[in-house]
């Protein structure tokens, strides 16, 4: 009898998975790291990500962190036949998942009212920018407009000082929520499915799900009736130290840093004493001008040592081939290799799921476009070789693959 360790935690869950680029690529990949089946369908040009450098192997690193261990197959979705084969397998899938723009998804004909007709039971996952309602349904949307739109450049110009202009971010936190968010959605739909027997629909929005995963700005804003719009005493940049940078607890170890830096004698005055009085900006800026003047004459090595006889937490700013060459990378299995052909085995990075009894991770490399097409509807829908070879001779079914 087959346990967790050998079916993984959702094997037996089959999912169609529409997205594209990132905002639901990620999604439907952390559900097949933990053994669900997915089916990754392209229509028109495919996936976009295919063609993002840079490459290795035949694919593109961004197209095979988000895609690894899927099957894919191509179909012209404005193909009446290429629409009736993705209907049939709706009819023996438990989840669909898309990030079109809202309404397009309806057009195709593969609305939630057309998808609950054909199996009661089916969970329809729709990301987007803004939503599926709302003043802003409309809008398109990619990762950079949703974060200046959701007050998180503005936040971060606000960190970095006056007159300074937000740098924006060199990752797509935008997707990645929503990716994160509508795997959570996607799961407990699953359990309610498995309680009651009803699907449903979820709309999962890429803005939403910035405002959620905002830990404290939007809410100090509130609770000081619009007074405070800064990130607050915790947020800074890091340390420039003398031969590095280094970030800090400077605001949540208040007191062992004084100690650190050897002035822990400003504790005796009320204006650091008093924790409501050392979090006002006069007095904090102060303190944070003090650390900042003691870091540039402090090497990273000598304030680590400090930081760690006081038991402050602190951190190196650690360049991409610091961290991808690490210790604790390697420890944590957090990049595995996946064979892309019998001449080279390519890292990406894991799932950062780990479980006492259940190995995860992607099990296989990312699929061409169309390569599954005959495992999976010759498999699923009983389709011959013959009847698949008519199809992609007609252009109903797409299946092109990369040199590797």
């Amino acid at each position: 009898m087959e346990n967790a360790k050998t079916k993984g935690l959702l094997k037996g869950y089959r999912i169609l998975d529409f997205t594209r680029v990132l905002s639901g690529p990620f999604c439907t990949r952390m559900l097949c790291d933990l053994g669900a089946e997915v089916i990754k369908v392209e229509s028109g040009g495919g996936d976009s990500m295919r063609k993002y450098p840079p490459f290795k192997g035949g694919f593109s690193s961004n197209f095979a962190q988000w895609n690894s261990g899927k099957k894919g197959i191509g179909i012209d979705l404005r193909h009446p036949k290429g629409l009736e084969l993705v209907k049939r397998l709706v009819a023996v899938s438990d989840v669909v998942t898309e990030n079109f723009r809202p309404g397009i998804f309806i057009k195709m004909g593969l609305g939630y009212p057309v998808l609950k007709e054909i199996n009661p039971r089916i969970i329809l996952c729709s990301i987007s920018g803004f939503g599926q309602s709302g003043c802003e349904v409309k809008r398109l949307a990619y990762t950079d407009n949703i974060q200046a739109y959701s007050g998180m450049d503005y936040m971060l110009g606000k960190m970095m000082g006056k007159d300074v202009d937000p740098p924006g971010y060199p990752y797509s936190f935008a997707d990645s929520y929503a990716s994160l968010n509508a795997a959570v959605a996607i799961l407990a739909a699953l359990l309610n499915r498995n309680a009651t027997g009803e699907g449903q629909a979820i709309d999962i929005s890429m803005l939403d799900s910035v405002l959620a995963a905002n830990d404290s700005t939007l809410q100090k804003f509130i609770f000081t009736d619009g007074q405070a719009d800064d990130a607050g005493p915790a947020f800074r940049p890091p340390l420039r130290m003398k031969d590095g940078h280094m970030a800090a607890a400077l605001a949540m170890e208040f007191e062992r840093v004084l100690k650190a830096i050897g002035r822990v004698d400003l504790l005796e005055q009320r204006r650091f004493k008093v924790v409501e009085e050392r979090h006002k900006p006069e007095n904090f800026g102060e303190y944070y001008q003090m650390v900042k003047d003691w870091a540039k004459k402090t090497t990273v090595e000598e304030a680590a040592r400090l930081f760690e006889k006081y038991d402050i937490p602190y951190a190196k700013v650690h360049s991409v081939a610091e961290i991808v060459n690490s210790q604790v990378v390697r420890e944590r299995n957090m990049l595995v290799d996946l064979n892309f052909n019998r001449h080279l085995a390519v890292k990406v990075v894991n799932t950062p799921f780990k479980f006492s009894n259940t190995p995860t991770g992607p099990r296989s490399r990312p699929p061409h476009w169309g390569e599954h097409n005959k495992e999976v509807l010759g498999g699923l829908l009983k389709l011959s070789d013959k009847e698949i070879e008519a199809m992609t001779q007609e252009g109903i079914l797409v299946h092109h693959e990369t040199e590797v």
